[in-house]
């Protein structure tokens, strides 16, 4: 693939709706080991940096990338497109893949589709959400650091600098975007994200009925979480 790239995975620990969530314990390990030990199967899987924020509470992410051995940003706690692009920037990125800490079933195969999809085609952004075909907690989003710069300096718009991407899809007269499709209806509406305590139950859940949960692929992941018995979202 051309240029300098890296998968940013994006963590903090100040989740309103579960504090602390990427900690939480997931087959004995911090659930986030997990959407870090499946990136690890991917073609990016050796230039991983977990970008996290500069709040004290987040000093225990860090802690946890040392160990895991990782390289390591911190930056704007509501700012996460500024905190994706000094990340870049840092770095030397030309492009990334942003992946999102509360995704322990990210399936590596898709991150590959994704980045493929931003190679052949050199879009500003690929992704996997635009429209959306796979569930939340599979999302990846091959982002062009030049057109990242772009966005930042054209808006300040707080709705945007959270969400990093939304910009690209609102104005899209603007950016040239790819998308990448499931090839299914299945995963519409789906999701095997962790934002809520029912989540994570459903999560470890799966964890623990999956064939592998390292190496189940987004198909299983699905169909096992759909056996799950708790209350749905």
């Amino acid at each position: 693939m051309d240029g300098d790239a890296a998968l940013i995975v994006l963590a903090r620990l100040t989740s309103q709706r579960l504090p602390g969530k990427a900690l939480m314990d997931l087959g004995g390990a911090p659930m986030i080991d997990l959407t870090i030990r499946r990136l690890r199967r991917s073609n990016l899987g050796k230039k991983i940096i977990l970008a996290t924020t500069t709040a004290p509470e987040d000093g225990a992410l860090v802690d946890y990338a040392h160990g895991a051995d990782l390289e390591v940003f911190r930056g704007s706690v509501d700012d996460v497109a500024g905190r994706c692009l000094a990340c870049a920037r840092q770095y030397k990125l030309d492009w990334f893949v942003r992946i999102c800490g509360d995704s322990p079933f990210i399936d590596p195969a898709v991150v590959d589709q994704v980045c493929e999809l931003f190679d052949d085609e050199q879009p500003d952004v690929a992704t996997n959400v635009h429209p959306r075909t796979f569930p939340v907690g599979c999302s990846a989003e091959a982002v062009s650091t030049v057109a990242l710069q772009r966005q930042t300096v054209t808006t300040k718009d707080i709705r945007y600098l959270e969400h990093v991407t939304a910009f690209f899809y609102d104005n899209e007269e603007m950016f040239h975007v790819e998308n990448l499709e499931s090839g299914t209806t299945d995963y519409i509406g789906t999701s095997v994200a962790v934002d809520t305590a029912i989540d994570y139950d459903r999560t470890v859940w799966v964890y623990d009925h999956v064939s592998d949960p390292v190496t189940a692929d987004i198909r299983e992941i699905y169909e096992v979480s759909g056996r799950w018995g708790g209350k749905a979202r």
